[in-house]
């Protein structure tokens, strides 16, 4: 047998005798956005103050699982729903052992505890042609990381569901238990949240759309976001939202929050490219490598188009720079001395504050 089959056949044996989820790697954060909504998609970012579980429809499901460092009576099964939903990880087969071990060689991606999401990313590469590390690498720096009951739920599921079958999640665990159960709670704290929420801006899901932005994709035929929403009856086939609360609920879901953006930057990416400088010359180089190709897809994610032409063009105002830099240092005498050290310029303050974000962050090779 050649190498390539019998590593296929490996892989295949893995996928129908082995649960799909691994959990290794870490790799998560969230990111503030600006507040201008003619400028930007998003405004806010998720964090564990106002993070709040939304469930409806597409929604992801949040797990109604006991916290084993105590016993209730009112306990329920560690292998209840998801905390990504139903639905998210579809079973595994022969072929789509085949496609993924194949896909992986040509379009690698390592998402450690975030397994969860592959098949999402990879639905969002198939529609963007973005590398599926790209998307993850900008899903990561936005999506908020499970806190609270909602990472409690998540250890749960996995400790009691997975992988202590036969033990009763309604005992107290011995101090080994605990201690191990601590440790996976500890591990699992870089999952991203599908349900992350800022009760400030009102942006939510993994990839923190505003309300106004993904109403504008959702109304915007032949975008993946507009075809669920009809396939719910939340948009007619004239693309008028009919049920608004239900087609907002809907950037909860984690596939749809992820095809979404990914498009959505597409766009914005395109009417980036096709504008210049004053001299003519592009604003976006065509000679970008992919790795610094997906930093300036954060660019255009975090900032919009015309947002990011004013960072790289060099014409964002100290006006609107200083409450772009507001929302996202909250300390009033840290954003001074920010300003200060750029020459009192809180233009150039905040775009060397957004780029060094960028460089730490959009890292695809983390995800390769």
């Amino acid at each position: 047998m050649c190498p390539r089959m019998d590593q296929y056949r490996q892989l295949f044996t893995m996928q129908i005798t082995t649960n799909t989820s691994t959990w290794a790697l870490s790799g998560s954060g969230a990111a503030a956005a600006p507040t201008d909504p003619s400028l930007s998609q998003e405004t806010g970012f998720a964090n564990e103050s106002t993070a709040t579980s939304l469930q409806s429809g597409l929604m992801l499901a949040q797990a109604d699982t006991l916290n084993p460092t105590a016993s209730s009576n009112t306990a329920q099964s560690a292998n209840s729903t998801p905390f990504w939903g139903a639905g998210t990880v579809p079973a595994p087969n022969a072929l789509t052992a085949l496609r993924n071990a194949e896909r992986d060689r040509t379009d690698p991606l390592r998402l450690g505890v975030n397994e969860i999401y592959r098949d999402a990313i990879t639905l969002a590469a198939d529609r963007t042609g973005y590398p599926r590390a790209t998307i993850a690498a900008v899903v990561s720096a936005e999506a908020g990381p499970l806190r609270g009951k909602r990472l409690d739920d998540a250890t749960n599921q996995r400790f009691f569901g997975e992988l202590h079958p036969q033990l009763d999640p309604k005992a107290k665990l011995d101090k080994a238990g605990a201690a191990e159960w601590k440790a996976l709670r500890r591990e699992l704290s870089a999952t991203w949240d599908p349900q992350s929420y800022n009760t400030t801006s009102k942006a939510g899901g993994l990839t923190q759309f505003l309300e106004s932005t993904w109403i504008e994709s959702a109304t915007k035929p032949g975008s993946y976001v507009n075809e669920q929403a009809k396939s719910l009856g939340q948009v007619n086939d004239a693309n008028q939202v009919v049920d608004r609360a239900a087609l907002l609920d809907l950037r909860f879901d984690a596939t749809t929050s992820i095809v979404a953006a990914a498009e959505l930057d597409k766009g914005y990416f395109t009417q980036l490219s096709a504008r210049t400088n004053d001299d003519g010359t592009p604003l976006v180089p065509a000679d970008l490598s992919a790795d610094k190709k997906a930093q300036y897809i954060y660019l255009v994610h975090h900032e919009g188009a015309n947002g990011a032409a004013q960072i790289l063009k060099g014409t964002l105002t100290d006006a609107r720079a200083e409450g772009l830099l507001k929302n996202h240092v909250a300390d009033a005498d840290k954003r001074q001395a920010m300003i200060d050290a750029h020459d009192g310029s809180a233009a150039k303050a905040y775009t060397a504050y957004l780029w060094q974000y960028i460089e730490q962050r959009i890292v695809p090779a983390n995800f390769r």
